[in-house]
């Protein structure tokens, strides 16, 4: 949180020298994305009278994958613009597979939807080069086959982006980007609800996205 507020602080820093030169410009775009996520996955089984904790498992793991993204962004001047980037497509994580054979096989992977991200785009002085700061929520969905029938919860993770980009102008209007972004994203915990429950937490979740990027501006 302390990182957010720094960021937004900054932004509006930026926001406040230049508001008495605003010229308002619409912009919308798709963008071709490339990413990395990583985290870590603790889960802790209780015994029969869901007093205390019989097993804890730790696993350290990262994915990568490939999806679009559009976005719609309000140039206020030469300086800032802020933007809103919304990913259309439903981001799967592997499927990870007990070792029991069937029928105690389980089977279990997650689905992030609706990742969306607020943010402000500031240029600096070095030709197309941008900054870039922000903040992403995404809906975390689980998905589990379990030999038990158990269900887990769902949950939903944020972010704090940070990035740094470069523009280049095409034609009058219509421009290309290209810009990589880092992302730390909030824990998530679920369980399977039962009294001799199972709980699941994903902790240290960071990600990079390198995305390409077709701007139409008005």
């Amino acid at each position: 949180m302390k990182k957010l507020i720094i960021a937004i602080s900054s932004a509006f820093v930026v926001f406040a020298n230049s508001a008495m030169s605003m010229d308002l410009r619409p912009s919308i775009g798709i963008s071709g994305n490339s990413a990395v996520y990583a985290a870590t996955g603790i889960e802790e089984n209780y015994n029969e009278a869901g007093t205390a904790v019989d097993t804890t498992s730790r696993v350290t793991g990262a994915f990568n994958e490939s999806y679009i993204s559009v976005f719609a962004e309000m140039s206020l001047n030469d300086v800032i613009s802020v933007g809103l980037d919304y990913v259309p497509i439903t981001i799967d994580t592997p499927e990870n597979v007990s070792q029991e054979n069937e029928p105690n096989e389980n089977k279990v992977y997650a689905s992030f939807e609706d990742l969306t991200t607020i943010y402000a785009k500031i240029n600096v002085p070095l030709g197309g080069t941008y900054l870039k700061v922000g903040y992403s929520t995404v809906n975390v969905i689980s998905k589990e086959v379990m030999s038990s029938g158990s269900k887990y919860g769902n949950d939903r993770t944020d972010a704090v982006v940070f990035g740094l980009g470069y523009a280049h102008e095409v034609s009058d209007g219509l421009a290309v980007r290209a810009e990589i972004t880092g992302s730390e994203f909030t824990d998530v915990n679920t369980s399977n609800g039962a009294t001799n429950k199972n709980t699941i937490k994903v902790e240290d979740m960071i990600g990079a996205r390198g995305t390409i990027s077709i701007v139409k501006s008005f």
